[in-house]
């Protein structure tokens, strides 16, 4: 499993995917760290390959960082299959503006 971030994020925001393979799923339990109280709008799209075609699904939220500056986002897990590959992006958004993005890619 490999993760990168996005060019042009907001250093004043981090982002952990939280991406684990347990049991046949690959899950991703989001969390984020900037500045307490900011209000930020997130968005995860997961996108599977295989011999059968691609699929793709997505969900998005908003969040408030608590005082001590973090938050956690929404999980998501798919289950796994070795002719599949798969890709799992989080954007987190300020407004328009992108200030964290994270993508997983499995298998590596």
């Amino acid at each position: 499993m490999t993760a990168g971030a996005a060019f042009g994020a907001d250093d004043a925001y981090r982002l952990d995917v939280g991406a684990s393979v347990e049991d046949g799923s690959l899950k991703v339990a989001p969390k984020v760290a900037g500045p307490a109280g900011a209000a930020l709008r997130y968005e995860i799209r997961t996108t599977r390959e295989g011999a059968a075609g691609t699929s793709n699904s997505s969900q998005s939220g908003n969040v408030r960082l608590g005082q001590n500056g973090s938050a956690t986002l929404a999980q998501t897990s798919v289950s796994v299959t070795p002719q599949d590959r798969y890709h799992i992006t989080v954007k987190l958004l300020d407004g328009s503006r992108v200030v964290a993005e994270e993508t997983v890619r499995y298998p590596k």
